[in-house]
């Protein structure tokens, strides 16, 4: 399936193009197409890994901080709905991964199937990046509007999750929300807090690959 979905996203790939890159399976096959068959281009990523593997590949990368201005991106998500919300809490790059987005002409979620909901039902927490100096107080906010938060840990290393640019990772339970698209604006209106993992606004396009080899396309 991620293959398939991969070979469809390579379509829409010119010569010349700058493009955005984020991480996962998916992302990987896809650059294995750009080598094989596309030249002078460009990629943008805010995944190490995914920027590794292009330079293995030969294929020359420009960090984000010098690029104005991206022709198509492409990357994964936890979920997506019908109308093209979705959210990318696991990977902790959701605020480096909008900044893409923004640049970007076309904005394109590649997912399978079983990532395609009717309406993102937040199976994964809401991650909020928030500035290391405005821990307390925001967990103290997020806990005062009936939230329940706390901050990511990681088996790998003894302390939180710190993002690449030294930021903290807290993660609050969304699955009882009424309202995600409003109480998410109230988190992201905290002094503090940077930028959440719910994409609203960003996404142009969703390529969905099912398990019959077929892959559909969901737009505004």
């Amino acid at each position: 399936m991620k293959r398939k979905c991969a070979e469809q996203a390579y379509e829409l790939i010119k010569e010349g193009m700058t493009i955005g890159l984020g991480a996962g399976e998916t992302i990987e096959y896809l650059i294995e197409f750009i080598n094989m068959g596309t030249t002078n281009v460009k990629v943008v990523s805010p995944s190490m890994k995914t920027a590794l593997l292009c330079k293995r590949h030969g294929i020359e990368v420009i960090p984000t901080w010098l690029c104005e201005h991206i022709d198509i991106a492409f990357d994964g998500c936890n979920q997506i709905d019908k109308s093209l919300q979705c959210i990318k809490t696991l990977g902790a790059l959701h605020t480096q991964e909008k900044m893409i987005g923004a640049m970007a002409d076309q904005y394109i979620i590649l997912a399978d199937e079983n990532k395609f909901v009717e309406q993102v039902d937040f199976q994964v927490p809401l991650a909020v990046e928030i500035l290391k100096d405005g821990f307390s107080y925001v967990l103290k906010t997020l806990f005062d509007m009936g939230l329940r938060a706390k901050a990511r840990i990681t088996n790998d290393k003894d302390g939180y999750v710190i993002t690449d640019g030294g930021n903290l990772i807290v993660d609050v339970d969304f699955q009882s929300v009424k309202d995600p698209i409003e109480t998410n604006k109230a988190i992201c209106n905290i002094l503090g807090v940077i930028d959440t993992s719910l994409f609203c606004d960003q996404v142009t396009k969703a390529l969905i690959a099912k398990v019959d080899g077929s892959v559909i396309t969901i737009q505004k």
